[in-house]
């Protein structure tokens, strides 16, 4: 029922490799990024523009994109790793400066107005993280490497029809003890944790710290607890929390579908993941309370709004139709003030083969203005790459101008039922975007770039509380 469904085939890494020889001769620029984080029909419209060929790979983790960049065994022009990845990638010297003069599309610079407030501030605390290696080695700021893509959070995603879950997720005065304190949840409730053991850490230091544990570590505090390489003590506790907890999943993507079919009652998940979910069950819920003659056209945004009311408990969002049957997504998502912030970006690698086309590529995709190659005697139709990419992807828009697009769907009217359920998706993905990203804030923090070594230590002690 879902157009905008994302699927990607199970062959295209295989595909990928069989394509690298197969292109002809037009130029090619060998992208690496991350499965379904893009629009794929703007890759075409890019390769029309510029006659030349993307060849994609994809990686599921930045350890993988670090490894695959250092060992140059296939030498990619653009990729596009997490913020601390970033930071491992300009200390290890893999990367290529940025010429910013030659983004006349987007217009970009690192000081743009037109930035988030949250992506600026992460943007300073990659540079502070750096700061040290800068100076030592002469370089210019890690800002000179990197241009922003897609950004957001990370989200406790839970069934919020189960009685007493509601409460129990959102009005803990530790707001991780939902993922980490059985006692505080209402009988039968089933948790998974996210299966990435460093986005695991991170959220079991945050509920360490904020239920009051002392750390044998030296010098842990609110500020560091996250990024401090802790000691074998403190790691047992990490080991025992877990352990404590007895996970009924270690899951992915498959989080929040398995919350819907009430397999699971509540998980820790990207907030992009759940936000675009969140709107396809409206969606549904929506267009078939409307054909099945539940509802009327003129019923469609007063259901929505009743559905996504942030000012009423999400156990009682329900909308009641003519007909007396009660609506409910029986979906929400709750966001620790102190959750995981993160930020994808677009680099060059040091080796690149194109660097001209590689720039290009990252004008074109971070643009919102672009006038698309027509045929002769044709008008010209305008592109939107930044707009298309985070509606397509539903994590958060780098730019002001992009966001507020983004919330203006919000507007949509439904004066007529052609294209109901892709309307009602926008009114939907528009109100989230309001309620769940915030325009001027930055909640959260990014990921530590932590030694090599240290790195392995957190999988170890993971894979240990795990069995």
């Amino acid at each position: 029922m879902d157009a905008r469904k994302r699927i990607i085939s199970l062959g295209l890494l295989a595909l990928t490799s069989l394509t690298l020889t197969s292109c002809g001769t037009r130029q090619k620029l060998l992208f690496l990024n991350w499965g379904e984080y893009i629009d794929d029909s703007l890759i075409d419209e890019f390769e029309n523009m510029y006659n030349v060929d993307v060849i994609t790979d994809l990686a599921d983790s930045n350890e993988i994109f670090y490894s695959k960049i250092k060992s140059g065994t296939t030498v990619y022009d653009v990729v596009c790793p997490s913020d601390y990845m970033v930071e491992k990638l300009y200390e290890a010297d893999l990367l290529s400066e940025i010429d910013f003069n030659k983004m006349p599309l987007s217009g970009y610079t690192p000081d743009s107005d037109d930035l988030r407030y949250g992506v600026s501030e992460i943007m300073n605390l990659m540079e502070n993280n750096t700061k040290k290696y800068q100076e030592e080695h002469d370089k210019k700021s890690i800002k000179n490497y990197f241009v922003p893509y897609l950004w957001g959070t990370w989200c406790i995603a839970y069934n919020s029809t189960k009685d007493g879950l509601y409460e129990a997720v959102t009005m803990q005065e530790n707001q991780w003890a939902s993922l980490f304190d059985r006692s505080v949840l209402p009988e039968g409730t089933t948790v998974a944790m996210y299966d990435s053991h460093q986005h695991a850490y991170y959220a079991t230091m945050r509920y360490l710290y904020n239920a009051g544990y002392k750390f044998q570590t030296e010098g842990v505090n609110a500020e560091n607890v996250v990024s401090t390489e802790l000691g074998v003590s403190d790691l047992n506790k990490v080991i025992e929390t877990i352990k404590n907890m007895h996970f009924n999943a270690w899951g992915t993507d498959n989080i929040k579908k398995e919350i819907v079919a009430d397999n699971l009652s509540l998980g820790f998940m990207w907030t992009g993941d759940a936000l675009y979910y969140y709107a396809e069950i409206i969606a549904d819920m929506v267009s078939e309370a409307y054909e099945s003659g539940d509802i009327e056209l003129s019923d469609v945004a007063t259901m929505i709004d009743t559905l996504t009311d942030q000012a009423v408990p999400s156990p009682d969002r329900t909308y009641v139709s003519k007909s007396n049957t009660e609506y409910n997504i029986s979906f929400d998502m709750y966001i620790p003030d102190d959750t995981i912030a993160f930020m994808d970006n677009l680099i060059i690698t040091r080796d690149a083969a194109n660097y001209d086309l590689a720039m290009k590529f990252i004008d074109f995709m971070t643009s919102n203005n672009v006038e698309k190659k027509t045929e002769d005697g044709e008008e010209p139709e305008i592109l939107e790459p930044s707009f298309a990419n985070t509606y397509y992807v539903d994590y958060d828009a780098v730019f002001n101008s992009v966001y507020d697009e983004l919330v203006d769907l919000s507007s949509t009217e439904f004066e007529t039922d052609e294209g109901l359920y892709d309307l009602i998706y926008d009114y939907a993905i528009g109100i989230a975007f309001n309620n769940y990203y915030s325009r001027d804030e930055l909640k959260g923090s990014i990921l530590n770039n932590f030694s090599r070594a240290y790195i392995k230590t957190i999988n170890k002690t993971f894979n240990n509380a795990r069995v």
